[in-house]
Order: structure tokens, then sequence, then C-alpha cells
């Protein structure tokens, strides 16, 4: 197995304990970092850098519609995705996917628009 298999094994587990709704909040929060840090290290590794990049979006769009802003700030989210460059249309639209049910709670008025605009013209 390649380094990059042992972290994205990592990342997957990691990432379905986030998902579990059953576990307590602070401890899907402790699993969304481990999984956040996972695929870093499997980006490093070899793992495709748009696809990292779409999924740590992806999760941190996640814990922001399950957990709510106090763990994941929708606005710092919104400001990441517009600042990512290096991504294609195929991880374009699935980080759109993921970020469209956050974009309500994005606070500050001028990011939410953009962010909208970009969401919906990926979709």
């Amino acid at each position: 197995m390649s380094e990059a298999n042992d972290w994205e094994w990592v990342r997957v587990l990691a990432q379905g304990r986030v998902y579990d709704e059953e576990r307590p909040a602070v401890n899907r929060l402790a699993w969304a970092a481990v999984a956040l840090a996972a695929s870093h290290g499997g980006e490093r590794s070899g793992v495709r850098r748009a696809r990292a990049v779409a999924d740590r979006f992806a999760l941190r769009a996640r814990v922001v519609r399950s957990l709510g802003a106090w763990a994941a700030d929708p606005d710092v989210l919104a400001a990441d995705v517009l600042a990512e460059a290096g991504l294609s249309g195929r991880y374009e639209k699935a980080v759109a996917r993921a970020v469209e049910p956050v974009v309500s709670q994005v606070r500050d008025d001028g990011l939410r628009h953009r962010v909208q605009g970009w969401v919906l013209a990926r979709s």
C-alpha cells in the first residue's frame, strides 16, 4: 500500500466519524481535524491536489451544515472557496454542491453574494 493510500484510508475513516450524527459534536469536530490533516498528508504523498482541496471544502461545508458556525466559520469557508484558483470544472462543481447549503449562513453580505454567484455559475 502506498503512503498516499494510507493517508486516504485515515481520511475516509475519520470522515465517516464526522458524518456520524450519533456522536457528540465535539467528538465529530475532533474527527474533522483528523480528516483534514489526513487530506493534507495524502496530498503531500501523491493524492491529486484538486481532489484533496475539493474533499477538504466538502468536509468543511459538512461541518458548518451539521455542527454550525461555532465549529467552522462559513465566512472563512466562502472566502477560501473564492480564493481557490486550482480546481477544474469537475471539482468546482463538487465544491459548489457541497457549499451551496452553507451560503445562507455567510454573514458578510458582499461575500455571501459573491460566493452565491460562484456557486450558481458552477451548478
